[in-house]
């Protein structure tokens, strides 16, 4: 999704939505779309969003219709996107410099691209679940590289802007979450963390 051709981000950006919205692929693959924020194409942009919307409705619905999907929420509802996007973009090569402004602004375009759509409706106090989801995410060691205290700080950096974002966006999401998010362990271990690394303000974005 970030070739420099017009026509390959397209084309993957579409057989991955085909893929996506039959249920093909596992959830994670979701997460690539928050790229998509900084395709310089607005009208790819607005594809995307399409297709996001379209993949998270399909998800929605398939789980309302299908009784047995309630044990596999873990896998198929949409908010468990959230913590592959923020591995994600923890490992995005265009994210060298944790506390440059540019790239923590470009960071927040990416989280908001995906947080906005999942935060459309507030359903089943899915804005809480997502506060509490993030928080749960700011406390593991980064499961691909654990030791790397590089790799640790980035994570918890994307995970300190998205929790701005989620705040700022939303004033519900203060309130207590109807249940505790369940963590994909292939991406996070150990509970460790409990330092802020955004002491100061974000940059704002052109949706504030």
């Amino acid at each position: 999704l970030q070739d420099e051709c017009y026509q390959v981000r397209q084309i993957f950006a579409q057989k991955l939505h085909l893929a996506l919205v039959k249920l093909l692929l596992p959830l994670e693959y979701l997460a690539v779309f928050s790229l998509c924020a900084k395709d310089p194409v607005k009208e790819r942009r607005a594809h995307a969003r399409q297709c996001l919307l379209k993949n998270i409705s399909i998800r929605r619905e398939f789980i309302n219709n299908n009784p047995l999907a309630h044990d596999k929420l873990v896998s198929l509802l949409p908010e468990y996107v959230v913590p592959y996007m923020i591995h994600l973009l923890a490992h995005d090569p265009d994210f060298t410099k944790p506390q440059d402004f540019e790239q923590l602004r470009d960071l927040k375009e990416c989280l908001w691209f995906m947080l906005e759509v999942l935060m459309v409706q507030n359903e089943n106090n899915s804005h809480a679940f997502l506060r509490k989801m993030v928080e749960n995410i700011s406390r593991p060691k980064d499961a691909q590289c654990p030791d790397d205290p590089k790799a640790n700080e980035k994570l918890y950096i994307v995970c300190d802007v998205a929790l701005f974002v989620i705040v700022n966006k939303s004033t519900a999401c203060h309130l207590e979450s109807p249940k505790d998010p369940v963590l994909p362990m292939v991406s996070l271990q150990d509970l460790i963390n409990d330092k802020e690394y955004l002491i100061s303000g974000l940059p704002p974005g052109p949706d504030q």
